[in-house]
């Protein structure tokens, strides 16, 4: 029944879509509060199967997460957040978390925002990403749509040029940097369809994708870089009926056949650790298969060329 909900609220009048989106949020809410009644999560357990999942070295790592769906922290999400920076920038690595600006859809969100200002443009995706953009040494993408904070050595490598590819997720982008530098994908507390990188292989594929991600109508954002220089950049946005389609649990037994993704139980919810690396490669796979977190998919014969030669490349 959610799945079907999902795909019919793009063809929906936009009053109908803003009233389900906000008893949907009703309903986050109110599981939030039960969750933290239920479970209490010590941060020393967050660590242990951290360590126990990340792979040995310095790979750089890109976190989703959603502390509500834990549970219950024994600590502030503030003692975690300098927790994991210790674990994860103290050993070396660089640190990114998602920082898109928008709660809406991307449409809505681009069709009355013409401003992208990366010192105050907010951050939309929860209490960790918030606590560490206010970091000392925290650096943010300029992009409109999908930014990213970044802390750590490679963090300039990382937010550099976001904004200078035509798509979200072109080769300027830290979800692509993430996925050629052989980085891992943290999820604590929410599920592969919080997972951004899902779009790398569709701005890797481009034209010779076998759906468009897509609207053919462009829009021009004034983003504001950190000195107040601003620059008009053209920004692309995701179709909602393709989307309302998006289905990331789809890839998981693909990812778990390959031994890209490795999960613990953590209070109410999971901690997952991905090889980003082998995600890329495991989405372009299934697409020679005729699958996709999309759905089924028909290749023609230049398709199937192309993503044989893609994937390869990221075996």
């Amino acid at each position: 029944m959610k799945r079907m909900v999902k795909r019919a609220i793009p063809y929906l009048p936009k009053s109908l879509q803003s009233f389900l989106r906000n008893v949907a949020e009703l309903r986050r809410q109110h599981t939030k509060a039960q969750r933290k009644a239920r479970s209490t999560v010590a941060v020393a357990e967050i660590v242990q199967k951290l360590d126990f999942l990340l792979p040995n070295g310095t790979q750089d790592v890109i976190l989703h997460s959603s502390i509500s769906n834990i549970g219950k922290l024994d600590v502030p999400a503030t003692a975690l957040a300098d927790t994991l920076y210790r674990k994860i920038v103290g050993k070396g690595r660089t640190l990114v978390v998602p920082a898109l600006p928008f709660s809406t859809t991307m449409e809505e969100y681009l069709r009355s925002q013409r401003k992208f200002d990366v010192a105050s443009a907010p951050n939309a995706m929860g209490a960790l990403p918030n606590i560490f953009m206010a970091m000392h040494g925290a650096r943010r993408s300029l992009h409109p749509t999908h930014s990213v904070v970044a802390l750590g050595p490679r963090a300039d490598f990382y937010v550099a040029g976001h904004h200078l590819d035509p798509t979200p997720f072109g080769p300027h982008s830290p979800f692509r940097k993430l996925t050629e530098q052989n980085g891992s994908i943290i999820m604590l507390g929410v599920g592969l369809n919080s997972v951004t990188s899902f779009h790398v292989y569709e701005d890797l594929l481009g034209e010779l994708l076998p759906f468009e991600v897509y609207l053919k109508e462009k829009f021009q954002i004034a983003v504001v870089d950190e000195n107040g220089a601003t620059t008009t950049v053209e920004a692309v946005c995701h179709d909602a009926r393709l989307s309302g389609r998006r289905e990331c649990e789809r890839a998981r037994a693909e990812l778990n056949d390959a031994g890209a993704i490795a999960t613990l139980p953590l209070g109410e919810s999971e901690i997952s650790v991905i090889d980003a690396r082998m995600f890329t490669y495991v989405l372009l796979d299934m697409l020679t298969k005729g699958k996709s977190i999309y759905g089924p998919v028909n290749l023609t014969s230049l398709q199937r060329k192309v993503i044989l030669e893609s994937a390869a490349e990221f075996r």
